[in-house]
């Protein structure tokens, strides 16, 4: 694995229904990465945060969860860092305070191959209906045996034991 010395940024906004405290908390995902066809060439994240995008007052509560997933067939669970799929993860919430709690996590043993999704499994908002994401990463010349392994891996099959 060689790097290419090139540093990409994805990052933008998703929307969410606004929502009443009774209601059900929201869920999304957007794709962030499809599929090129060209298995030489990997991602490995670097970064990985979430924030709100409309809070104008201390009222404005507000609590997400995100991760990055190579899979967009796990919409609906939580997090779960047992899941090979998964390889970054983020939560952000401001409570009905001043105080903001983050949290950010990113496996760097991943390389990004084929596909790259975005997994909101849980926001629970009130007055913020758009959260903001940002997402760092460096691109890599990979081997085709190192691009099988990541594919593999993308896959959740356990191929360290």
């Amino acid at each position: 694995m060689r790097s290419r010395d090139r540093v990409r940024t994805l990052r933008g906004t998703y929307e969410f229904p606004a929502r009443a405290g009774g209601d059900p908390v929201n869920t999304g995902r957007r794709e962030l990465i499809l599929d090129d066809g060209r298995i030489n060439i990997g991602y490995r994240i670097i970064a990985f945060r979430i924030w709100n995008a409309d809070a104008t007052g201390e009222n404005d509560a507000f609590s997400s969860q995100a991760h990055l997933s190579m899979s967009l067939d796990i919409t609906s669970a939580l997090s779960d860092a047992s899941d090979n799929r998964e390889i970054a993860w983020a939560a952000y919430n401001t409570g009905t305070g001043y105080g903001i709690d983050q949290f950010h996590l990113v496996d760097p043993d991943h390389i990004v191959v084929r596909d790259l999704n975005l997994i909101f499994p849980s926001v629970a908002n009130s007055n913020v209906s758009r959260v903001n994401y940002y997402v760092l990463m460096e691109e890599y010349d990979i081997t085709d045996q190192e691009a099988i392994i990541s594919i593999i891996k993308e896959e959740s099959q356990d191929v360290d034991n």
